[in-house]
């Protein structure tokens, strides 16, 4: 029996960048600049080897006004950990969906969008002191606003398992400020502003010309691929009786679906039963992600967790497999 794989990377991408020899500081990169900017309607984006680095330039940034950061636990810990680096007291956000939340002039906040999925708390949160790490939902939007642009810097990765990815790491950091557009741009630049070194403290935070080639190459396919991955996404959902918040979008909302996470009561069961099917699942996230104090506000999620394979490339015949195998399991 075939195994249907949650990813599986695929290409017809062929480098004209890496026989020239001319690999960083190129055509490339102002070109998917460029593209980024049309793409997402924002004034300013830098390119970064990663997401983690986008987040890291932008605390970098921002230190000089906040001292806090406050931030929901259940999220990848890159979104947070950089900020633990340069000193940041964090503070996990509870109860995230029940008040409007209000912060201190010492605190910034970052919000997450997981899964692909938008994250409307970016209505309680006051965009001048809001952070969005959109690592996950490249794309996705809120009444027709790409997120990430809603705050005052937006934060994307396009590593592989990223419905937008190059082949590798790579990051992107997005604003409309002027101000911490030059802050970030000399801090992932060694420094350097204008060509010439400053005094400033920075890192090589950069990302490479090769990267950036492949990442224009599927920044041109991205919307009919995401359009695809919606569409099975939604015929699965056809199939699923039960109450499925990470998969909910709200009108004139735009989920990707960048993962396809269930809520399952009896998670090890699905599991083997989906196996059985030649059907990958995973667990993405589970508690070990959680910092430790924080897992019992979540075990709600983690407990029954699951994903299953969505990707823009599944065949037809894969398609009604899984489709047939969640309509059995929830009939």
């Amino acid at each position: 029996m075939d195994n249907i794989p949650i990813y599986l990377l695929n290409s017809d991408y062929k480098s004209q960048v890496y026989n020239s020899g001319n690999w960083v500081d190129g055509i490339m990169i102002r070109n998917l600049e460029e593209k980024l900017k049309e793409y997402l309607n924002v004034k300013y984006v830098l390119l970064t080897n990663n997401g983690t680095s986008s987040l890291l330039a932008a605390y970098w940034a921002l230190r000089e006004k906040y001292s806090r950061l406050i931030v929901d636990p259940y999220t990848f810990p890159a979104t947070y950990q950089p900020a633990r680096l340069l000193g940041y007291k964090i503070k996990y956000r509870k109860n995230i969906l029940e008040q409007k939340i209000s912060i201190d002039p010492s605190t910034v906040s970052t919000l997450v969008h997981l899964y692909g999925q938008p994250n409307r708390l970016v209505n309680k949160i006051d965009k001048n002191v809001l952070i969005e790490d959109a690592c996950q939902a490249f794309g996705a939007e809120i009444q027709g606003v790409k997120v990430g642009t809603i705050g005052v810097v937006g934060c994307y990765s396009f590593y592989p398992t990223k419905s937008l990815h190059t082949c590798g790491h790579g990051g992107a950091i997005v604003t409309n400020d002027e101000e911490l557009y030059q802050k970030m741009k000399v801090f992932i630049q060694s420094g350097r502003e204008d060509g010439k070194m400053t005094e400033n403290i920075a890192l090589n935070l950069r990302m490479d010309e090769i990267k950036a080639e492949f990442l224009l190459h599927e920044l041109s396919h991205y919307e009919d691929r995401i359009k695809i991955q919606r569409d099975i996404s939604r015929e699965y959902l056809q199939v699923i009786p039960t109450i499925q918040p990470f998969l909910a979008e709200h009108k004139g909302d735009r989920h990707i679906y960048s993962v396809f996470n269930l809520l399952i009561e009896k998670r090890d069961k699905f599991r083997q039963y989906m196996e059985k099917k030649g059907i990958a699942t995973l667990v993405y996230y589970g508690d070990d992600i959680l910092p430790i104090n924080e897992r019992k506000y979540y075990t709600d999620w983690t407990s029954r967790i699951v994903s299953v394979p969505n990707r823009w490339n599944l065949t037809d015949r894969e398609v009604k497999k899984i489709r047939n195998a969640l309509e059995e399991w929830f009939a």
